[in-house]
């Protein structure tokens, strides 16, 4: 949730700073004088730098909300999957954590994604594994793999 409204707030500061930029920019175009130009520019520069700085931040700080290893996922669709874990006598919340587990995400991910405590998705995934007999992440893909519904 947090990391929602980094980006929301990064993503205003991005647009004020470019539409400002835009607008030094176009002040070199319309001056006619160089020393004018030259303030502008140096204007232009100052707001540039923590244009670029916003950027940065905002698409490192998007690409760490997204899953960091693309996993091939072998179940056709969540709606399969759904039923597979019901074969496993997972609840629906636990469901739903193991369909982000199965697709990558790390618990801090899990808890951003579903707006609850990491030690939440915690205390889920070792229930989903004790119900499904596996010990790890690898253990778990694999096993959900091998038993297409």
């Amino acid at each position: 949730m947090k990391k929602r409204i980094i980006l929301l707030i990064l993503g205003f500061a991005y647009i004020g700073l470019f539409t400002l930029l835009l607008l030094l920019l176009m002040r070199i175009i319309v001056l006619g004088d160089t020393a004018s130009r030259w303030s502008v520019l140096v204007g232009a520069t100052v707001v540039g730098i923590p244009w670029a700085a916003v950027l940065k931040l905002y698409t490192r700080l998007q690409e760490s909300t997204e899953p960091k290893e693309d996993f091939h996922v072998g179940v056709e669709s969540h709606a399969a999957f759904e039923i597979l874990m019901k074969g496993y006598g997972l609840t629906n919340r636990e469901s739903e954590i193991a369909w982000l587990l199965y697709r990558g995400y790390t618990n801090r991910q899990i808890g951003e994604e579903l707006f609850i405590a990491e030690t939440t998705v915690k205390k889920h995934v070792s229930h989903i594994y004790e119900k499904m007999q596996v010990s790890g992440r690898k253990e778990f893909r694999a096993k959900v793999n091998e038993h297409p519904p």
